[in-house]
């Protein structure tokens, strides 16, 4: 039999809509942890396969003691199954039993190899560097997401989030944002890879590609604490705060930099607008004028800049030009906004509007 239980956990535009309009009803929607999706013909008997269906339902429902209880009767029917291990240890995971999970990854890995599961060892690996990690294990976490990569040929955007993570936890940023930046490639809507990568980058200096992923972050979460904290830092950057500390060298990126960093120059032509217009104003020359100078050549290009001239780029300046501008504007701004509860309810129909366009670009 088919199966693909785990569903793989992107957040895609409409979702992001759906989760605003729960926010502001009261119940906000919290983005759910990376995982990869597990998909294999396996055979169990039906009152095995029952039972780990309702122990992942019960684990989707946070309620992990029950979804256990469910796999290790599970395993009762089906001893020594490394799909059961799989489930068991990202239920440990979510429990924060990073000990038990290790040990569910490698007797899942083990039982895999033994009864000829090969399909399944790819993700039973990513469970197992995401415990690593978690145990603060990272030079171990990093080879065994390497070895996803190498020897099974592995390319996931979570796999890659994982690595991601991993980097950074030691510190390695330039392979962080490398990894990252390959996640997106391969889907640039997963919430988590925009979140951590416009981090590292303004941690490190690096203003206009923390730029580009705070943006599209905030197009998938702009409802959450972090996202208060992204678009702040946001608009931190359009106030020319980087005049007072000078510029540094960011390779190819620098005449990007001082593009963002001097569109706090609009504020004093535009000082009859609102303090939203006048965000709107500089969002507005910072998405056109990067495009305009990428295509000119006047910025130039090195290799591993794809994420963010082949898609930022185009992407934001297609957003600048639409008649959503105002829209998009005000949408990744909800945080700051008083009323924007009465926007969501009654503007509901103009944000449908965004998404619609969006899903057709």
């Amino acid at each position: 039999m088919k199966n693909s239980y785990r569903r793989c956990l992107d957040c895609y535009l409409w979702a992001a809509v759906l989760l605003i309009i729960v926010f502001f009803s009261g119940c906000a929607g919290k983005p759910a942890s990376p995982e990869m999706t597990v998909s294999y013909n396996f055979s169990l008997s039906p009152e095995a396969e029952d039972l780990v269906r309702k122990g992942i339902e019960h684990h989707d429902r946070r309620d992990f003691d029950a979804a256990i209880n469910y796999y290790i009767q599970a395993l009762e029917l089906a001893p020594d199954h490394p799909v059961i291990y799989y489930e068991m240890g990202f239920s440990y995971v979510s429990m924060g039993d990073f000990d038990t999970a290790l040990e569910m990854a490698d007797k899942g890995i083990d039982s895999a190899k033994r009864l000829n599961y090969a399909e399944v060892i790819p993700s039973l690996l990513d469970l197992k560097g995401i415990t690593l990690s978690n145990l603060g294990r990272h030079n171990e976490a990093i080879e065994t997401y390497h070895q996803v990569i190498n020897e099974y040929g592995v390319s996931t955007t979570f796999l890659y989030y994982n690595l991601g993570v991993s980097y950074y936890r030691m510190d390695r940023r330039e392979e962080a944002i490398e990894v990252l930046s390959k996640a997106l490639l391969i889907n640039p809507n997963h919430v988590g890879s925009n979140y951590l990568l416009g981090r590292i980058c303004m941690e490190d200096g690096k203003p206009a590609q923390a730029f580009y992923a705070l943006c599209y972050f905030l197009i998938l979460e702009p409802n959450s604490e972090r996202a208060a904290q992204s678009y702040n830092t946001v608009l931190h950057m359009l106030t020319g705060q980087n005049e007072t500390i000078g510029f540094r060298d960011n390779g190819t990126f620098t005449p990007a930099d001082v593009i963002i960093s001097v569109a706090f120059t609009l504020d004093e032509a535009n000082f009859r607008l609102s303090d939203e217009d006048k965000i709107r104003a500089k969002l507005h020359y910072v998405f056109s004028n990067l495009e305009e100078q990428k295509n000119s050549d006047r910025i130039k290009r090195s290799d591993g800049d794809e994420l963010w001239w082949d898609f930022y780029a185009p992407f934001f300046y297609r957003i600048a030009g639409s008649e959503y501008f105002s829209t998009f504007c005000r949408y990744i701004g909800l945080t700051r906004d008083p009323n924007a509860n009465d926007w969501i309810t009654n503007g509901r129909e103009e944000i449908e509007g965004f998404f619609e366009w969006l899903n057709e670009y």
